[in-house]
């Protein structure tokens, strides 16, 4: 009987890379206009930040540019928030226009927890993204819990932290993160379904962990995605070790034969899948 579903967030409730590309771009040509500075110089200098900082959506990241920093010498971060807010609400706008839940998603969510299955969110992002975005889409109610990653992004006092989120610390793929998630919510492995879209980061690690996997991939224009990724890879935090170990991942999923329990193209289709197991009611 299943009791618990675990469900990555970015890019298998909503398309991360659809929203963010475009929104980050679009900031990126407001400061652009505004410092009077080529963008591929500005992508190089926020590329070397998120790899300092260890990821694409660190807060404000824009305020510690180079080029801001010539720009504007002596200014406070306040008084840079002001002047730049332009940037900011540009990047804010874009997010608001196409970050959206897949199909069903809400639907699927809320019968899920109509059959008694209690959701939990993992992810690798912080809570400040992670979370948020959750609680933008109108969802966050529906989980139990959301583990999140570390943050380096000091809250603000007027910022605080949700009751539902629990910092967790560890990339994809953690098998023992997740058996660690299991026992905190008093479920043996038997008794979940993982559901993510990558077969390396969730995939690999649920059939680890020996728990049933799901991985969702939806439709979409390959022409556009593969646009998109090459956007992503340009400002991206990820270093040639984590390509090389991406790699080595799936090298052992191939060697391994190690697939899916499941594979959908439709959120929705969660709903059979938890119904085949006994002791779920229709």
């Amino acid at each position: 009987m299943i009791k618990l579903l675990i469900t990555d967030l970015d890019d298998t409730l909503y398309s991360w890379i659809s929203f963010f590309i475009p929104a980050f771009y679009g900031m990126v040509e407001e400061l652009s206009h505004i410092l009077n500075e080529e963008k591929v110089t500005l992508l190089k200098e926020y590329k070397q930040i998120h790899q300092q900082k260890g990821s694409v959506e660190y807060p404000y990241a824009t305020l510690y540019l180079p080029s801001v920093v010539n720009a504007y010498p002596g200014d406070t971060t306040e008084e840079l928030r002001q002047k730049l807010d332009p940037v900011f609400h540009r990047f804010n706008s874009i997010r608001k226009k196409y970050l959206k839940l897949y199909p069903h998603v809400r639907e699927t969510l809320v019968r899920i927890s109509q059959l008694g299955i209690r959701i939990v969110g993992y992810t690798e992002s912080a809570e400040e993204n992670g979370f948020y975005r959750l609680q933008k889409l109108g969802i966050a109610d529906l989980f139990q819990h959301v583990y999140v990653s570390d943050s380096q992004f000091e809250r603000p006092d007027y910022l605080p932290s949700s009751e539902k989120t629990q910092v967790v610390h560890g990339k994809k793929p953690n098998p023992k993160l997740l058996e660690q998630i299991c026992v905190q919510e008093s479920v043996s492995v038997a008794e979940v379904i993982y559901i993510g879209d990558s077969i390396t980061k969730d995939i690999y690690m649920a059939k680890i962990a020996g728990i049933t996997s799901v991985l969702c991939k939806y439709p979409c224009d390959s022409k556009v995605a593969n646009d998109l990724y090459q956007k992503l890879v340009a400002i991206s935090h990820w270093t040639d070790e984590d390509f090389q170990h991406e790699k080595e991942i799936k090298q052992i999923c191939k060697k391994n034969d190690i697939r899916p329990d499941y594979m959908v193209d439709s959120f929705e289709r969660l709903i059979e899948i938890i119904k085949s197991f006994d002791g779920v009611d229709s």
